[in-house]
């Protein structure tokens, strides 16, 4: 048959099929737009599952003896992918509360960051890969870089990102040409999100058909198989369709999770912050701001991590930053028992050698060269920040079934990106290398997910590190972010200073 005539066959069938799939599933009382969707459905290759993506800001960077994982034959000179690592190394560990979830974890070491000067500035461009030192010159942060390309409009989110009476450069981490202020309450952004206090969010179709769906019986089922039985190529695509459904219904422990974009959800944590901070009018200069207050900040960075989790298992917002406090903030991170203001007494804590054998010039590299108790608080507090990150997002990514894709759960699908934006809080490390004595110390690099099984993950993704004082071969953090960006999707983001996708870390 010739190849015109062939397509033009397969186009009327295919036309055929769409319409009886049409008139069955609104014979069996599916809504409009859910019959339309099944009906091509029948033509239609099979959906891939959404990704997601979130952006965690930690700052102050890291005390790399409380951080740095725990791995068997460390070559510092070498790049290699580590499989057998311990996130728990002391107890006190920061990644220590990500232990369980290790299959899922990504730490990258011997990365730097561009730019001279090491500071706190860093934060101006340590996601966007530009080499500029001011804070006029544009820039384009690796959320909005993806986000342009999957045509997303990333959500940034702040917990007190900035000082009270404006936005300075210590605040100026997203960028989308201009710096971005995170919106600071997450009561604003869960309205627009789900919808007011006492407005229902609207029907999502996807979630509609969904339902629809898992309510065939099988003798419908069956039905649907034998009307494409005479277009076998158009069967085989719905197929895989046809029978999730009936492995769904098979399964009477598979329960399709409660979707905000058809029921709004309870965030206690939200609406506490709804309650508290009803009324609040910003004085003159930003003062007497509820959102910027230093003893709201547990709770709001609570309440924005409640919004993310929601957030993400919804697809409601695919692209999100957080920005919980900001560079030199300094809280009193009592709470998390570590006293004293987490910039210039918990982060600026000076290491100290361990006692001999350890912490010589030939002593075997690793992080054991450094007395541990020394910056025990600093470790505390940065260790607080991570728990709240697994308690309230990755534990529930990871035991929530998605319902955008069945047979996954949410953080097989998500890809969670946690960085800061120095390496060593006493040092203001931008790069990594060698401490006196023996120690690596690393820019604290982590993805946590599977990006839709685009990741490769478990595993700690090491480069060549040298002494501070020689060249330091580092890779350039663009490559990371590159490598986050094929692994989303967008196959044309670029980014300055980059040079290729990191090795091993894509599938």
């Amino acid at each position: 048959m010739p190849l015109g005539r062939r397509r033009s066959e397969l186009s009327r069938a295919a036309k055929a099929v769409n319409r009886r799939m049409f008139l069955k599933a609104m014979a069996l009382g599916l809504s409009v737009p859910a019959a339309m969707r099944l009906s091509r459905m029948a033509t239609a290759q099979a959906a891939k599952p959404p990704k997601r993506l979130v952006v965690m800001y930690i700052p102050h960077g890291t005390a790399p003896e409380h951080f740095n994982p725990k791995i068997a034959g460390v070559d510092p000179l070498a790049t290699a992918n580590y499989t057998q690592f311990d996130l728990d190394q002391t107890n006190i560990s920061i990644l220590g509360p990500l232990q369980p979830y290790k299959q899922y974890v990504n730490v990258y070491q011997g990365i730097q960051y561009p730019g001279a000067a090491e500071t706190h500035d860093g934060s101006i461009n340590c996601l966007s890969g530009s080499t500029a030192l001011d804070t006029t010159t544009a820039r384009t942060t690796v959320e909005h870089v993806i986000g342009k390309a999957l045509n997303v409009k990333p959500l940034i989110l702040g917990a007190c990102s900035h000082i009270t009476n404006g936005l300075d450069k210590n605040g100026m981490l997203f960028w989308n040409g201009t710096p971005i202020d995170p919106e600071k309450s997450p009561v604003k952004a869960f309205d627009n999100l789900f919808g007011g206090a006492t407005t229902a969010p609207p029907v999502n179709a996807d979630v509609q058909l969904y339902k629809d769906l898992l309510a065939f019986t099988a003798s419908e089922v069956q039905g649907l198989q034998t009307t494409l039985q005479s277009l076998t190529s158009e069967r085989s695509k719905l197929t895989a369709h046809l029978e999730a459904m009936q492995s769904l219904q098979a399964d009477a422990n598979t329960m399709m999770p409660v979707s905000v974009c058809s029921t709004k959800p309870n965030l206690p944590s939200v609406e506490m912050v709804r309650t508290k901070s009803a009324g609040n009018v910003v004085q003159p200069g930003g003062g007497n701001d509820y959102f910027y207050k230093e003893e709201n900040f547990q709770l709001l960075f609570a309440a924005q991590l409640e919004l993310i989790t929601q957030a993400i298992i919804c697809n409601a917002a695919p692209i999100i930053g957080l920005m919980p406090m900001y560079p030199t903030a300094e809280f009193d991170f009592g709470f998390a028992g570590a006293p004293g203001a987490h910039h210039t007494i918990l982060s600026h804590t000076m290491y100290q050698a361990a006692a001999y054998p350890l912490g010589q010039y030939n002593s075997p590299l690793g992080i054991e060269n450094l007395k541990a108790d020394i910056r025990t608080p600093f470790a505390k507090a940065q260790k607080w920040f991570m728990t709240q990150l697994v308690d309230k997002v990755v534990s529930k990514l990871a035991t929530t079934d998605d319902p955008a894709a069945p047979g996954t759960k949410v953080l097989d699908n998500t890809l969670i990106y946690l960085f800061s934006e120095i390496g060593d809080g006493q040092d203001h490390t931008r790069i990594s290398y060698i401490l006196y004595p023996q120690t690596p110390d690393y820019l604290p690099l982590i993805t946590i997910g599977k990006c839709g099984g685009a990741i490769k993950s478990g595993q700690v993704v090491q480069f060549p590190i040298a002494a501070k004082d020689k060249a330091t071969p580092n890779r350039p953090a663009a490559d990371l972010y590159l490598t986050m960006a094929r692994a989303m999707g967008a196959t044309n983001a670029t980014f300055p200073g980059q040079t290729n996708v990191l090795p091993g870390v894509l599938t």
